[in-house]
């Protein structure tokens, strides 16, 4: 037996207007290639991100995937509101015993100032007075799934959708500083949760950078210190050219491929995983034809999002170590 899990940035998944946001429905025919690639991948584990709230995510649920997943999703600190979440199949957690759990780490704060707050709450304690900010939080959150059995965690994930590389008040370059420090909060996170459990962990998502072992972006250097931990694409020594989840654009339109979505874990669970259906999963036509990569602004408006899915399977004695 097996299990498959995808983490999957769905690209402003919004499903119904929000005029507050400035928002509208995602395009109807994005929405049902959305569903039709869930039913063929039949995760069991899906995480989530650009959703917009629980409502979207039910919606998506109720009326294209016949109900059969678990909706987990506690809203974020996103002013864009998008959101992360999980879809679990039922049928999943019923077989095996177990029961999900969502815990929130949205309202913690990371400890980080930018710099001109740092000097600003500086200035204001050398005046005797109370400092004007206080920490940040996470962009959107730390969504921290426990897939428990008998009360007891047989896993844990770590899902984020770390800051973007959007900096429209001019104050932190590709948004650099926040990315560093929300990944050094979720780094911290994986160490203590290491340290409490003897379950798999896994640290997954959308990374808005690249922390794979062939390109190492230098946010992500508090993961880079935890011995054993990497990417599946370097546990499984995938092709690099493989592993594209993203297209980007340089400001001449060229094609720049990345993999901002990554999932870490562990090496000691490596024999559980199936190596031959791990990946990135590829967009295909009505005749079921593989589309080849978006190269194009174009080609990527497109696709029903500007993110392939992560995809990995593994075997259900995972979920039986303790």
């Amino acid at each position: 037996m097996s299990y498959t899990f995808i983490a999957w940035n769905l690209e402003n998944f919004f499903l119904s207007t929000d005029l507050d946001l400035g928002r509208s429905r995602k395009d109807p025919e994005k929405v049902r290639t959305i569903a039709k690639v869930f039913n063929e991948l039949d995760p069991d584990i899906s995480f989530l991100s650009e959703v917009g709230g629980s409502a979207s995510l039910s919606e998506l649920n109720e009326k294209y995937l016949k109900n059969n997943y678990q909706v987990l999703l506690k809203k974020g600190n996103s002013n864009r509101g998008i959101e992360i979440g999980y879809l679990v199949k039922r049928e999943f957690l019923k077989n095996l015993g177990l029961k999900a759990e969502l815990r929130s780490h949205a309202r913690k704060p990371i400890n980080f100032l930018y710099p001109h707050e740092s000097k600003e709450n500086k200035q204001a304690l050398i005046k005797g007075s109370k400092p004007r900010h206080q920490s940040h939080k996470m962009s959107r959150d730390l969504a921290e799934l426990h897939l428990l059995k008998k009360e007891k965690s047989a896993a844990i994930f770590l899902g984020v959708h770390l800051k973007s590389r959007l900096d429209k008040e001019g104050i932190d370059w590709q948004g650099l500083r926040r990315r560093t420090a929300e990944s050094a909060y979720t780094a911290h996170i994986y160490k203590n949760r290491a340290q409490k459990f003897s379950c798999p962990i896994f640290v997954c998502g959308d990374f808005n950078g690249e922390i794979p072992l062939s390109k190492r972006d230098p946010e992500f250097r508090d993961f880079y210190h935890i011995d054993g931990l990497k990417d599946f694409t370097d546990h499984l020594n995938l092709p690099r050219e493989e592993c594209v989840s993203f297209i980007g654009m340089d400001r001449n339109k060229r094609p720049i491929p990345m993999q901002l979505d990554a999932f870490l874990f562990h090496e000691k669970w490596l024999s559980h995983i199936k190596e031959g259906e791990c990946g990135f999963y590829r967009y295909r036509n009505e005749e079921g034809g593989v589309f080849p990569l978006a190269l194009n602004p174009g080609a990527r408006h497109a696709l029903p999002s500007d993110h392939y899915p992560l995809v990995t399977t593994w075997k259900t004695s995972l979920l039986l170590v303790n």
